[in-house]
C-alpha cells in the first residue's frame, strides 16, 4: 500500500501522521516511545499492523514535532484531542502501546465522549520503582548525547533476550546516527514522564478495555495489579515476555483485533 505522510497544525502544535484502511469505524494508534520518529518506519508500520486496516480506517500518529521546552503526558493527550478535533475523529478506539497507552488513558479520562475502546498494551498508570529508574536512564543517556549506551539500554530493557540474538544488531543498525534533535526530542518525551500518574482515576474509564503486557517487562512492569481499577477490562499476560511483545509475538495483535471486532463491529 502506498503510504503518505500528513501534516496537522493546530494551535502550537504540528503532528504528523499517516492512515490506512477502509473501514467504517475509525482506529488511532499511538505508539510507544521511540529514538527515532515512527515516521521514518510507515512502511514497516503500515504492514505490521495492517490487520487492523480490514475493519478500520486506521491513523498512526507520531508526537508533535515543534516540541516545548517541557512536555507532559497530558499535554500529549490535549494535543492529540486538538488534532482529532481538527480532523473531526471521534467515537474512536485506540491501540496504545507503551507511552502510547498512558497517552491513550489520560486522553479517555479528559474526554470519554470521544472514545469508544481501548487497547493498552505494555503500559501503566503510573511510574514508580525500576521504571521511573529506566525513564531516567534514557534522559539522562540523551541528553549525554551518547548513541552506543543509549542504543543498548533501549535494546537491553526493551526487547527479549531471544529477540536480541536474532535481530539486537539489525536493531542497532537501524538507531545509529542519532541527531542532536533526535537526542533532544527523546530528553523532553522522558524528562516529565515519571511524574505521570492516572491510577487513582481507573474507574472513571467505561469504555471496553483490553489491557495486554509480558510477564518478563524490564520497562512498566506487569499491569495486572494496576489495572484491575478499569472495572470489566479484559487482561492477557503473555508468558516468557518483555516489553516488546507487541513486536514479538504475533497473537498480540490478533487478540488486539478480535477485541476490538467483537465490542465494534
Amino acid at each position: 500500500m502506498a503510504i503518505d505522510i500528513k501534516k496537522l497544525t493546530t494551535g502550537e502544535a504540528e503532528i504528523e501522521y499517516f492512515k490506512y484502511g477502509e473501514g467504517k469505524r475509525t482506529l488511532i494508534v499511538f505508539p510507544g516511545l521511540s529514538i527515532k520518529s515512527i515516521m521514518l518506519y510507515k512502511d514497516l508500520v503500515a504492514d505490521a499492523l495492517g490487520l487492523f486496516g480490514e475493519g478500520f480506517e486506521v491513523y498512526v500518529f507520531d508526537r508533535r514535532a515543534n516540541l516545548p521546552e517541557t512536555y507532559s503526558v497530558e499535554d500529549m493527550a490535549n494535543d492529540y484531542i486538538s488534532a482529532f478535533e481538527a480532523l473531526g475523529l471521534k467515537d474512536v478506539a485506540i491501540y496504545g502501546i507503551s507511552q502510547g497507552g498512558m497517552i491513550a488513558l489520560t486522553l479517555a479520562l479528559s474526554r470519554p465522549d470521544l472514545v469508544s475502546a481501548l487497547v493498552l498494551g505494555s503500559t501503566s498508570a503510573r511510574i514508580a520503582g525500576e521504571s521511573s529508574t529506566v525513564v531516567r536512564e534514557w534522559n539522562s543517556l540523551a541528553k549525554a548525547k551518547d548513541e552506543p549506551g543509549l542504543i543498548d539500554s533501549f535494546i537491553k530493557y526493551v526487547y527479549s533476550p531471544s529477540f536480541v540474538e536474532l535481530y539486537g544488531d539489525a536493531i542497532a543498525a537501524s538507531l545509529k546516527g542519532i541527531t542532536d534533535e533526535e537526542y533532544e526530542r527523546l530528553a523532553i518525551l522522558t524528562g516529565r514522564m515519571n511524574e505521570y500518574d492516572v491510577y487513582q482515576r481507573l474507574g472513571e474509564i467505561k469504555c471496553p478495555t483490553l489491557i495486554m503486557c509480558g510477564d518478563e517487562d524490564k520497562v512498566l512492569g506487569k499491569a495486572t495489579a494496576d489495572f484491575a481499577g478499569i472495572k470489566g477490562s479484559e487482561m492477557h499476560v503473555f508468558k516468557g515476555f518483555g516489553h516488546a511483545v507487541y513486536d514479538e509475538e504475533p497473537k498480540f495483535k490478533e487478540m488486539a483485533n478480535d477485541f476490538l471486532v467483537k465490542n465494534l463491529l
